[in-house]
């Protein structure tokens, strides 16, 4: 076979505006036109988007431009862009449809399930795509998928599928009832292109007890979408397949990703006071320009104090140069029994919904979040929603960003 040479990007989630900030909207478009001018240098055969080019499935008007003068200065170089939808940017219904059908017919990119076989053939290589599984039965859907339209991939080629979805990997962190196990996706293809994982990952099939010589690869994303997520490195691959077939991956990085500085700080018996004069201490001293700083509050409470009597304006205001500063507070309230019994009737009311939010975050907690950790933000959103505090609804909901 001729050899080629592809990308592989995923998760550019343009249109998001993190923080509800200008400037991290912005910043997402930044890391896509340096992604594109990367790629504009290298001169692959294509590129392979793996879903969630878009952050919402109907993006405003001003993202839409963006992306089309993006695609279109590749489409100018002659290079084709092959995708898939994710999570975010797939169809919200069945009539609307998601935003890639439009772009497909004007010619700026191909959009692989709309094609006949959800594949297309370019020289040498076929590439397979199945659009996102909403069910969370996934497993059984994707079956469903592959029977549906069964892949076909031919022995003399180099064979792709990309993906959206998480695999239960134990390197990935992701648990088993939350994924589809690599054993699920079909046989046969020497490159498996995935999206959906923001961490990027790339591991030789035989390392994961699948069959093949080739590679499975999660490109990660080109922006930091959750703090969470800060720690990882930014950028695509860039495939290499010589005429034996031999496979050589490269990490393309994205350069001008917003820095995050992300920490903890463990407040235990400390007062409201001395907790936030504690962490605003620790966001002063690591402030830097244009950084994003997420101090994590971490600890437990006395007896009697809310997390909402912690001081997050003193917080937030403790740093001149960063862009924003975004508290994430985990502390620990004292056990309900242990205060005062003026409020029983109140608190008791807490301690019933939260024991009643844990049992349904268990089975429904979105990848990557604690069903704890949701079901304390939902009891916090309680009074807030009822009082119509917007800004603390905001700030309870930003938190899980």
């Amino acid at each position: 076979m001729r050899p080629l040479e592809f990308v592989h990007i995923a998760d550019v989630h343009l249109g998001y505006a993190q923080y509800n900030l200008r400037e991290r909207l912005e910043d997402f478009n930044r890391a896509f036109r340096e992604a594109v001018d990367k790629i504009l240098e290298i001169k692959p055969d294509f590129v392979l988007i793996c879903g969630d080019l878009f952050h919402h499935p109907r993006p405003s008007n001003e993202t839409l431009e963006f992306a089309i003068e993006q695609l279109c200065r590749l489409r100018r170089a002659s290079i084709p862009v092959l995708a898939i939808d994710g999570s975010h940017d797939s169809a919200p219904n069945s009539v609307t449809g998601t935003i890639l059908r439009p772009l497909d017919s004007a010619g700026l990119l191909t959009y692989l399930p709309r094609r006949p076989g959800s594949s297309i053939e370019i020289g040498d290589c076929y590439i397979y795509g199945i659009g996102y599984l909403r069910s969370r039965a996934r497993r059984a859907e994707l079956a469903d998928y592959l029977a549906e339209v069964p892949p076909a991939p031919d022995p003399s080629k180099f064979n792709i599928m990309a993906f959206h979805l998480a695999l239960s990997l134990r390197e990935l962190g992701v648990p088993s009832h939350a994924a589809v196990s690599p054993s699920d996706l079909p046989k046969g293809f020497d490159y498996y292109a995935g999206g959906h994982i923001h961490k990027p990952f790339l591991a030789r099939l035989a390392e994961l007890g699948l069959p093949g010589e080739g590679f499975l690869a999660y490109s990660g994303s080109t922006e930091t979408v959750s703090y969470r997520e800060a720690g990882e490195e930014k950028g695509f691959f860039l495939v290499r397949v010589s005429a034996d077939k031999d496979i050589e991956v490269e990490r393309v990085r994205i350069e001008r990703a917003r820095k995050f500085v992300v920490f903890e700080e463990d407040v235990t018996g400390l007062s409201p006071s001395e907790a936030s004069r504690r962490v605003a201490e620790r966001v002063r001293a690591l402030d830097e320009r244009g950084a994003v700083i997420v101090p994590i509050i971490t600890g437990s409470l006395p007896p009697g104090v809310l997390r909402s009597d912690l001081d997050i304006s003193l917080v937030r205001s403790a740093a001149e140069l960063a862009l924003t500063v975004r508290p994430v507070v985990r502390v620990e309230e004292a056990e309900i029994e242990e205060l005062p019994s003026i409020i029983e009737g109140r608190e008791n009311l807490r301690s019933r919904a939260y024991k009643y939010f844990i049992e349904v975050f268990r089975s429904r907690a979105p990848e990557g979040l604690k069903p704890e950790e949701l079901a304390r933000v939902a009891v916090d959103l309680i009074e807030p929603l009822l009082s119509g505090d917007k800004n603390r609804v905001r700030e309870l909901l930003e938190g899980l960003a």
